[in-house]
C-alpha cells in the first residue's frame, strides 16, 4: 500500500510587536521576527521549508511557547549588554 504523505505545518502567530512561527515535532522549531518584517519572515520560511504549509492560527499554547522564546532572548540580550558594558 502506498505510504500516506503527512502534511507538515508551520503555525504562524501574532504576539504583540512580533510574528512567530512554530513547527511541532520531537524537536519543535520556534522562530520570530518583528511584526513589521512579516512579509520577509514569511518569504524566508517558504524558502527554508518549501514542503511545509503556513497556517495562521490563534492558539494560546503556541503563543505562550513563542513568547517564552522571545522573553528568554530579551533577557539574554540584556545580560550580554550588561557584561559588555562592565568589562
Amino acid at each position: 500500500m502506498a505510504e500516506k504523505k503527512q502534511i507538515k505545518d508551520f503555525y504562524i502567530v501574532h504576539i504583540g510587536n512580533y510574528i512567530g512561527a512554530y513547527r511541532c515535532g520531537k524537536c519543535p522549531t520556534i522562530a520570530y521576527a518583528p511584526a513589521e518584517k512579516f512579509i520577509d519572515f514569511i518569504q524566508s520560511l517558504r524558502e527554508d521549508y518549501p514542503e511545509y504549509r503556513l497556517r495562521c492560527v490563534r492558539n494560546w499554547g503556541i503563543e505562550e511557547e513563542v513568547k517564552k522564546v522571545i522573553d528568554r532572548n530579551k533577557i539574554l540580550q540584556l545580560c550580554n549588554n550588561f557584561v559588555e558594558k562592565n568589562r
